[in-house]
């Protein structure tokens, strides 16, 4: 696959280094990130977006449904290295 995929988190959480997710870290393509933005993070701020190739993770990523009338998402299980991303601001949410 040479679709890169999202991860959406805080500017704070960048300093760990690393992200891990219990059991998973929520992911999405770059189709679906509006919709996740609305959806799950409307009126945050100080958000960023972490695009990376989902071959250069510690783990693996599971296409799984959770979201009605939608495509699978991407679902990672497993960590996240923080270097191996591009982040950029989420578009609507820098605060």
């Amino acid at each position: 696959m040479d679709e890169k995929l999202c991860h959406v988190t805080t500017r704070d959480a960048l300093t760990a280094g690393r992200l891990a997710g219990v059991p998973f870290l929520h992911c999405c393509t770059e189709a679906q990130l509006d919709f996740v933005l609305a959806r799950h993070f409307a009126g945050r701020s100080g958000l960023v977006v972490l695009r990376f190739d989902p071959a250069a993770v510690d783990g693996y990523v599971l296409w799984e449904k959770s979201e009605p009338g939608m495509d699978p998402f991407p679902h990672l299980y497993g960590a996240l290295p923080v270097d191996q991303t591009v982040a950029m601001a989420a578009p609507g949410a820098w605060g």
